[in-house]
């Protein structure tokens, strides 16, 4: 039995040691977070999604436009894209835009009209600087592809995604994002697509922090219940004269 509690007692030193660092970076990063006000990590003070007045004048009906789709139809919606209304109609075929003047096939924006859209969207100071239609995800961008990545010059480093084909608002990234994100990846240990709550590392220090805790307590209560108190010797009791 003895020798049960020499093990347990170095699992739980090495444990510590081990496990210490982590249970530090998960503190930390998420204190860090605590720290950021959700609605400006997400950038909603730098770009926010126009609220718009959809005119169904001079539309082409949407029962026609519905009949179009080639697939089993299980939506259609109709919306503003960069100042022009249009279908968007989903199902088994994926989605499929549709021009709502015209009843013909939307076509894909040219710069200047994702350029006229981000200044429209953008609340910041800063100019464009960069644009580029994006075919694979940059690190910060986890959405549908196609997308365009508009950068501006100003002191948050923002970068705006636009859907596509759209032009919708997509994402929006600054430096407080950037930080957030990164103490996120640390806090859950995904450190590839950063929004995957099930990796190997997080169940296997969760679960490790558990044993190290049980341990601990089983350790504590041998100590204070279980192990047996030594008797005093009568030697070391101290009479006093009378």
């Amino acid at each position: 039995m003895r020798s049960f509690w020499k093990y347990l007692s170095r699992f739980h030193k090495w444990a510590g040691l081990i496990l210490g660092v982590q249970i530090c970076v998960w503190f930390l990063s998420g204190f860090i977070m605590s720290l950021f006000p959700i609605d400006e990590v997400r950038g909603r003070h730098i770009a926010a999604p126009l609220e718009t007045e959809l005119s169904t004048q001079d539309l082409v009906p949407i029962e026609h436009i519905m009949a179009l789709y080639s697939g089993e139809l299980s939506g259609a919606r109709l919306t503003m894209i960069a100042g022009t209304p249009a279908y968007i109609l989903s199902g088994d075929q994926g989605e499929e835009i549709i021009d709502a003047y015209t009843g013909h096939a939307w076509q894909p924006l040219e710069k200047n009209s994702v350029i006229s859209v981000a200044q429209t969207l953008y609340k910041g100071e800063g100019e464009i600087v960069n644009l580029a239609l994006l075919k694979k995800s940059p690190v910060e961008y986890r959405g549908r592809l196609p997308v365009w990545q508009v950068e501006f010059d100003d002191r948050d480093k923002t970068r705006i995604y636009l859907d596509g084909e759209t032009a919708e608002l997509a994402a929006v990234r600054t430096r407080m994002w950037r930080v957030f994100d990164f103490m996120w990846m640390l806090h859950i240990m995904d450190y590839k697509s950063r929004d995957n709550f099930n990796t190997w590392w997080l169940r296997l220090f969760s679960f490790a922090a558990f044993i190290f805790a049980i341990s601990g307590l089983l350790m504590v209560i041998q100590r204070i219940v279980l192990r047996p108190r030594r008797p005093i010797k009568a030697s070391a009791i101290k009479v006093g004269r009378p």
